[in-house]
């Protein structure tokens, strides 16, 4: 397909040379004022030729443009179909387990219901505990072990470090694993995460990270005005009901000190890719947050210098544009471009604020 566009291209220009030829010998025929009657004839003659050139050049640039489409369409199309074909694999696996969870959960609820009541209280506690673990309301552990391998999670999250170079004492909320924690501790911050999920603290506390299980909300209402230098979160806030976001949201104003940042990382619903992909993927997750939204939400809380942080888009997945040959490839290529922002935009961006 390439050496027949690059064939289609030669022969195309051939023609505009051919052209420019004819225009130019008609150009002096006409312009010239003696022996105008000698030269009817020659002057019919030449815009014959002109027409013919005109035909076979714009059919060259049909072929060619036919041949442009074709060879990218059959790409595009054939780049979605894996995409898709992908997506629906993970889908179907991720609900198969999903299934599996379900199902041994209520195998658990109905040992639980069977056990007498005079059971020894401690084993009936333990057995609550690991259906607990299970729940399919737990499932953001598993969501979070697709973020890939703790090092990815990390060179990811080392975006936001110098945000928090000026800060101490920051708490990390829903810090999974600790990653961020992490970070912030290797470059001598003080810092401590808080997480819902027994598992993942259990792996974070087994590195020697500072973190307690307890909800947001709770955890920040039972802290102090001006407490905090510093409050980090990725990929949490989607599971926040609006209501109980808009609160947190407000809490963080009041406990942060003066001067110190909030950031709040999500996933970002202005890319389709991320959105299918990603989002829907969870099923804990409530609702989807506009970057704009969200800016909105952290002005009207009161702070200030808010800006939203995008990730880096997803060029892999990204369709490729066509040789800018003529006219038509380039407009084909602003639409191509344009539905690239839409499908593969940063999967994830940030909003950040300053307590001022």
């Amino acid at each position: 397909m390439k050496r027949i566009i690059e064939d289609l291209i030669e022969k195309r220009k051939k023609k505009q040379e051919k052209l420019k030829k004819t225009l130019n010998e008609l150009g002096e025929l006409i312009e010239s004022k003696t022996l105008f009657n000698k030269k009817k004839g020659k002057i019919k003659k030449n815009l014959t030729y002109l027409y013919v050139d005109l035909n076979e050049l714009i059919t060259i640039q049909d072929k060619e443009w036919d041949a442009y489409s074709n060879n990218h369409s059959t790409s595009v199309f054939r780049s979605l179909q894996w995409k898709i074909e992908k997506l629906e694999a993970e889908y179907s696996n991720v609900k198969t387990i999903l299934m599996n969870f379900i199902s041994l959960e209520r195998s658990l609820q109905k040992l639980i219901n069977s056990i007498d009541k005079k059971t020894d209280k401690k084993y009936l506690d333990q057995l609550k505990g690991i259906k607990g673990e299970l729940s399919v309301y737990q499932y953001s552990d598993f969501e979070k072990r697709f973020r890939g391998e703790e090092n990815q999670v990390k060179k990811k999250l080392k975006r936001y470090l110098s945000i928090f170079s000026k800060s101490d004492n920051i708490l990390d909320i829903g810090c999974g694993r600790g990653e961020f924690v992490e970070l912030l501790t290797n470059e001598g911050k003080t810092a401590k995460g808080i997480d819902i999920s027994e598992s993942m603290l259990n792996i974070a506390k087994s590195k020697g990270i500072e973190c307690s299980k307890i909800e947001a909300l709770q955890f920040l209402r039972e802290n102090k005005d001006n407490s905090i230098g510093g409050i980090f979160s990725s990929q949490v806030i989607e599971h926040f009901k609006p209501e109980y976001l808009k609160e947190v949201v407000i809490e963080s104003f009041r406990v942060l000190k003066r001067n110190s940042p909030v950031v709040f990382e999500t996933i970002n619903p202005l890319s389709i890719f991320a959105l299918s992909n990603i989002y829907f993927l969870d099923v804990t997750h409530q609702k989807p947050l506009h970057p704009e939204y969200m800016r909105y939400l952290f002005e009207s809380s009161g702070f200030s210098d808010v800006k939203i942080i995008y990730s880096d888009d997803l060029k892999d997945e990204k369709l490729e544009e066509i040789c800018p040959e003529n006219q038509i490839a380039k407009e084909f290529n602003t639409n191509i471009d344009k539905l690239n922002k839409i499908l593969f935009a940063s999967p994830m961006y940030a909003v950040k604020g300053i307590k001022a």
